[in-house]
């Protein structure tokens, strides 16, 4: 486009024809407001104030008002969350069977109400809104998930003058936060290399067709896998979830997280 290009644009914008394509876009988005379905109504839910808890091998359930959390601690110092009664397996992270419990690992009360998982190898903090702490046997906070927030469809009839809602598939989300100092990698492939810079990353395969560039995003195969280093400790996270996702990243600095 050139300066006589951009005159011309202008002027059909102020011309009665740039007018009538305006009034005429607004009708259309008029006729699609009446004519499609609403989508479905939407309720946010988070976990609650902590029940009380259930020891388990390896670990327990603690029991919020509106969700539960099952922890467990396996050989090796690996730990498992699942929320809303979700298990160990099926796993798609495990080649074979689900690991062994530590059954040295003990699930006792926290402070402010909240509940720890004690092992050898690592310590896991509950808090009562449901905040989740993976810590070093010394106490060093490798990272802390904060509770997690979902979207479900709402119970709502469609009255006699309107069609049934359009469905919308339930969702989650979940804020993490790991030392100033850390680092991310992995995702699967991505084009910008292993080292994960600033920026959202999309979790859905996508065929680039032939060659691609550090700005093509995703690729072939992405995984739901972080490595994150630091000084406290590296620590590596599969969330074990084959829907189509987004991970937003930022590199934290001295004084405040990641």
């Amino acid at each position: 486009m050139d300066a006589r290009d951009l005159v011309r644009s202008v002027k059909v914008v102020g011309t009665a024809r740039g007018l009538r394509s305006v009034r005429s876009a607004w009708r259309r988005r008029r006729t699609d407001a009446v004519g499609l379905p609403r989508p479905a109504a939407e309720r946010a839910r988070v976990p609650g104030v902590a029940q009380g808890a259930e020891p388990e091998p390896g670990g327990g359930v603690v029991r919020f008002a509106r969700s539960v959390l099952r922890v467990r601690v396996a050989s090796g110092g690996v730990v498992f969350c699942g929320w809303d009664g979700a298990g160990p397996e099926p796993s798609y992270a495990l080649a074979g069977g689900a690991l062994e419990a530590d059954e040295r690992a003990v699930l006792e009360p926290d402070t402010d109400g909240g509940w720890r998982v004690v092992s050898e190898r690592v310590i896991v903090a509950v808090s009562r809104m449901g905040a989740v702490e993976v810590r070093t046997p010394g106490g060093l906070v490798l990272r802390r998930d904060l509770p997690p927030r979902w979207w479900e469809p709402a119970e709502a009839a469609p009255t006699a003058d309107e069609a049934a809602p359009r469905p919308v598939p339930p969702r989650w989300v979940q804020r993490s936060e790991v030392a100033a100092d850390a680092r991310f990698f992995g995702l699967g492939g991505r084009a910008h290399g292993p080292r994960l810079r600033d920026g959202a990353y999309r979790l859905w395969n996508t065929d680039p067709g032939g060659s691609f560039g550090p700005g093509d995003d995703p690729l072939y195969l992405t995984m739901p896998v972080q490595l994150v280093v630091a000084d406290a400790g590296t620590h590596l996270v599969f969330h074990d979830n084959s829907w189509d996702g987004e991970v937003t990243l930022r590199e934290g600095v001295e004084g405040a997280g990641s």
